[in-house]
């Protein structure tokens, strides 16, 4: 789904544009949800997304799971809606989308090639270590745009000083999690990406963590 486009396409979440959340609930080792939220700018004749890897139909979203062949991941509670013009002050985006859905997994492999950046997992015994990779980001933003609206997005990127990716991660209280980012709470690891560094630094951001079951 977003594999190999991780944050390439992520540029255009620059101030007041986009917002991006990910929720992963490890119910237990084997199973859990992913919940994901994101408003993105619309097309002028359509409802359609301008980021290509962020689609606003269900059967885009579905279409784009299910290319990953071996997993059985289910979609389901998709709302799509579009911003009214109080909800957004953005002087470049007239029309915005906000789409949120659900992901239950048997098997967290199956969210490999699914997430935002390059998601890996392994399970040991009790326990999962999982690994993401969010690369640089580059010009390679919107689909099917013209040289107005390329030249929109080179000028409003340098107004990206606040933006950034939510991600958070559930798990059951009585677990333990180690991570090398972001911040550990009771049954729960939260971590914000700010795109001002992902635009400044060539290196690729490496976030890890450890979830032990009891």
């Amino acid at each position: 789904m977003f594999r190999f486009l991780p944050l390439t396409s992520l540029l255009l979440f620059f101030f007041g544009c986009f917002e991006y959340e990910e929720t992963i609930l490890f119910r237990k080792q084997s199973s859990g949800t992913v919940e994901i939220a994101y408003t993105v700018p619309l097309k002028k004749d359509s409802n359609d997304s301008l980021i290509k890897f962020l689609p606003t139909s269900k059967e885009e979203i579905i279409t784009s799971v299910k290319k990953k062949s071996n997993n059985n991941l289910q979609v389901r509670d998709f709302t799509f809606r579009e911003l009214e013009k109080s909800e957004t002050t953005d002087m470049y985006f007239k029309r915005k989308g906000k789409v949120s859905y659900k992901l239950d997994f048997e098997d967290p492999i199956h969210l490999e090639g699914v997430l935002i950046g390059t998601f890996s997992i392994k399970s040991k015994p009790r326990s999962l270590v999982v690994k993401r990779d969010f690369p640089n980001l580059t010009d390679n933003t919107v689909v099917d745009t013209g040289a107005g609206e390329k030249k929109i997005i080179s000028e409003t990127s340098r107004l990206l000083r606040e933006g950034r990716i939510q991600f958070k991660v559930l798990f059951p209280k009585d677990s333990e999690c180690s991570s090398n980012r972001g911040f550990i709470g009771l049954g729960n690891l939260t971590y914000q990406i700010p795109l001002q560094e992902t635009l400044e630094s060539p290196d690729s951001k490496t976030w890890e963590y450890k979830i032990r079951f009891f």
